[in-house]
């Protein structure tokens, strides 16, 4: 994820792009995996837990505003 995110960022991004930010789907989330997997990455990558289904999309579009918001 972070070989994507540092390529994005330097090759895809235009003057005034926010940074790319990487969301890791997964079956379940351990956070022990996860706290050795991310750890000292300065990318903003999000791990959380797997759904059998998408929320609508208005749903999903908070969440992302309350994510982004927190950081």
């Amino acid at each position: 994820m972070n070989l994507y995110l540092n390529y994005f960022k330097e090759e895809e991004n235009t003057e005034g792009d926010n940074d790319p930010i990487g969301i890791i789907i997964a079956a379940d989330k351990h956070d022990h995996i996860v706290k050795y997997a991310t750890g000292g990455l300065s990318n903003k990558i999000f791990v959380s837990k797997y759904q059998l289904y998408l929320p609508k999309q208005k749903v999903l579009e908070e969440k992302v505003k309350e994510i982004i918001e927190k950081n």
